[in-house]
């Protein structure tokens, strides 16, 4: 039977593969270029490949751009959660309020530091928590809200915020694909108690994998700081103070973080004009809806989604031309791991109805036009 399943996951896994290798306009590529590679070279030269001159850099640069006070590089942005909740206090019998529509970081960050993850719906227009959605999850066990930027999106982020004030709870703001994005004149990462930054390969700027902690409290970020390092205050302390991780990023990676905020204006621009682009070009077309990013924010679009009434029959069309396309966020509520009952309406239809068109700063204008059209003949 094992060795059955293990056959069964390498053949998806192989499947997965050749079908991405075969997509001629990617869904997503990182841009790596000399400036890196010029930097990683230096990394080598000087023989320490562990956190050293560049990551230091990185998160100071990093608090800055998100006018935070402090910030803590991680080996990615759920080893930032975990760490972030576990310095909060959040434990076994606490109750955290998640999205359904979220990546699995999120409620798997909420179980692994010990708490219970309370899944709630989505608003239609944001795909994100609202006020309204949190007080239908909410109860006496709630410690903590867990609001996701789906996208790089925000709902009222003041409004969720002055609500968890309110009820005396923790907001936990999982920003992963939303750095350089505002909301109200305010960068969207400097909302919460905590906020975490992803640098995975699709997103804004890369390391690879690798994540960032920031907060204005410094006590939470010391607290953290334990978790990540083995459960002792730094390297060379030899007291275990918590049962802690290794949740280090390591300086090959924060070196070409450092090189790719060099080009951080340029990635925001592009993605900007790309999504303006698609919503030119497949306006009108019956049945195409383009998600529209809150307008009263400066949001950078972290995917161009569109709405179609036939997901699977326009992702198999696109497939077949090259066109790399992925479906949205499977409902979390709905996964083995969770379980969880309850009714997510939206949640269940954007997950039906969504589609993330190619959007790197890479694309060009050309495949841009390639893809749309394809769209329009799939419909006409």
């Amino acid at each position: 039977m094992k060795k059955h399943t293990h056959s069964n996951v390498t053949k998806s896994y192989e499947a997965y593969k050749n079908r991405v290798g075969k997509e001629t306009i990617p869904c997503y590529e990182p841009s790596i270029g000399k400036e890196e590679l010029r930097l990683v070279t230096d990394v080598i030269k000087r023989n320490w490949l562990s956190e050293n001159k560049y990551t230091r850099e990185f998160e100071s640069r990093l608090a800055k751009i998100c006018e935070r006070k402090y910030s803590a590089a991680f080996a990615n942005a759920t080893a930032a959660l975990i760490s972030g909740m576990r310095a909060l206090g959040i434990k076994e019998g606490d109750e955290v309020i998640v999205p359904s529509f979220s990546h699995s970081a999120d409620p798997n960050s909420i179980a692994n530091s010990g708490a219970t993850p309370v899944f709630a719906d989505v608003d239609r227009t944001t795909m994100c928590l609202t006020k309204q959605t949190i007080e239908k999850a909410i109860t006496k066990k709630t410690k903590a809200i867990l609001y996701v930027c789906a996208y790089g999106n925000v709902s009222d982020l003041g409004a969720v915020a002055a609500y968890a004030k309110s009820k005396k709870i923790f907001l936990i703001n999982d920003c992963a694909p939303a750095l350089f994005g505002r909301y109200k004149n305010k960068p969207i990462a400097s909302y919460g108690d905590f906020s975490v930054l992803s640098f995975f390969a699709d997103k804004t700027i890369t390391t690879g994998e690798g994540g960032m902690l920031l907060s204005d409290n410094i006590s939470l970020i010391n607290k953290a700081n334990i978790y990540k390092h083995d459960g002792r205050k730094e390297r060379g302390v030899d007291v275990i103070e918590h049962k802690g991780y290794n949740f280090r990023i390591t300086e090959l990676q924060t070196a070409v973080g450092v090189a790719q905020l060099k080009k951080a204006a340029y990635f925001v621009k592009r993605k900007k004009e790309i999504l303006r682009l698609y919503a030119k070009k497949l306006f009108g077309i019956r049945g195409v809806r383009v998600f529209a990013f809150n307008p009263h924010g400066d949001i950078v679009p972290h995917r161009v989604v569109i709405f179609v009434p036939d997901v699977k029959r326009l992702m198999a069309h696109l497939t077949s031309l090259g066109i790399g396309v992925r479906s949205m966020f499977m409902p979390m509520h709905s996964m083995p791991a969770y379980h969880a009952k309850g009714d997510f309406p939206i949640t269940k239809e954007i997950f039906k109805t969504g589609v993330c068109l190619p959007s790197a700063p890479s694309l060009t204008g050309k495949q841009i036009e390639f893809i749309c059209q394809s769209i329009k003949n799939f419909y006409t």
